[in-house]
């Protein structure tokens, strides 16, 4: 949610207001199906090293939670369209970078950040809903932050030390997005300071589920 909020005071805001709920939503469903995507994809592997989690403990089918994932893609294709043509080709190519995710690129160390990083580039498009030349630093700099948290994690494995940081590391990315909101040209420290404000539900989250 921090990043199309981000996105959207960083490219000085604009009309129609109403659409920033939709973006922030649709993002938010995006980011969600990501999720239930990927212990979807993972179920196997989940089965031998997690079976504590829903999936491989049988408190979630796998099917419903497929399910869940195509329900919660399609509700952001659809507040995405709602939005306007813009938000809703920056969600197809979304949701088409969360599905190769999950179906091939996490195979692969690299292109497992790149894609990632993709995907947060574009989830901070959302919020913009144009991309001048002169702010595509803008959504690089969270799309790189983003991959350079993926490509450290593939170490984290049995070190808790890492994990720890990976888990900081995610939380800055509200930090990273509230810094450019702030620094953009139309940036101001109340943008900042809303976008820094989620942290606190972030927080709350991170200490109820596994970040990592």
């Amino acid at each position: 949610m921090a990043d199309p909020l981000a996105g959207w005071f960083a490219a000085g805001g604009g009309a129609p207001v109403w659409q920033l709920p939709l973006l922030v939503v649709a993002s938010a469903c995006f980011y969600t199906s990501g999720l239930v995507f990927n212990d979807c994809f993972d179920y196997e592997l989940d089965c031998v090293e997690h079976p504590e989690r829903p999936l491989p403990s049988g408190a979630i089918s796998r099917k419903a939670a497929c399910t869940l994932g195509v329900v919660l893609m399609c509700a952001g294709l659809g507040l995405a369209a709602l939005a306007g043509p813009v938000p809703f080709g920056v969600g197809l190519f979304l949701g088409a970078m969360i599905l190769f995710y999950n179906a091939w690129a996490r195979h692969f160390v690299v292109l497992r950040g790149l894609v990632l990083g993709a995907c947060r580039f574009a989830n901070f498009l959302f919020g913009m809903r144009c991309l001048p030349l002169r702010l595509t630093w803008m959504p690089a700099v969270i799309g790189v932050y983003t991959a350079s948290i993926t490509l450290l994690s593939i170490h984290e494995t049995d070190n808790p030390a890492l994990q720890r940081i990976i888990k900081q590391m995610l939380l800055g990315v509200i930090v990273v997005d509230a810094a450019i909101a702030w620094l953009s040209p139309f940036g101001d420290p109340l943008s900042a300071l809303l976008v820094l404000s989620l942290l606190v539900p972030a927080v709350a989250l991170g200490r109820a589920f596994a970040m990592t």
